[in-house]
């Protein structure tokens, strides 16, 4: 495992004027796992981008057993731009 620091350092100067940029990510740098075309975005701009690009399928999982793996069919959702995923069965958290 690496000790190199995750993201991006402060943005240099002179900073970007677009109001979907936050001033304090420009500042201190973004560290989040996000793709580099919203670095240093606030976080509802980036989720307002991403709802013009929305597609209109939704995910249902079945939880027959046990909550194993259902946050990879929740990621996997996320990455396709799904418009909802749904739990169907039992489950064991919120």
């Amino acid at each position: 495992m690496s000790d190199r620091p995750v993201g991006v350092g402060p943005h240099p100067a002179p900073w970007p004027t677009d109001p979907r940029f936050d001033p304090q990510l420009l500042a201190d740098g973004d560290r989040r796992n996000v793709t580099d075309e919203y670095r240093y975005w606030r976080v509802d701009a980036i989720v307002a981008d991403l709802d013009l690009r929305r597609h209109g399928f939704h995910v249902a999982v079945e939880n027959w057993e046990h909550d194993f793996n259902i946050g990879t069919v929740v990621r996997n959702a996320n990455a396709f731009v799904a418009a909802g995923v749904h739990i169907v069965g039992p489950h064991r958290w919120d």
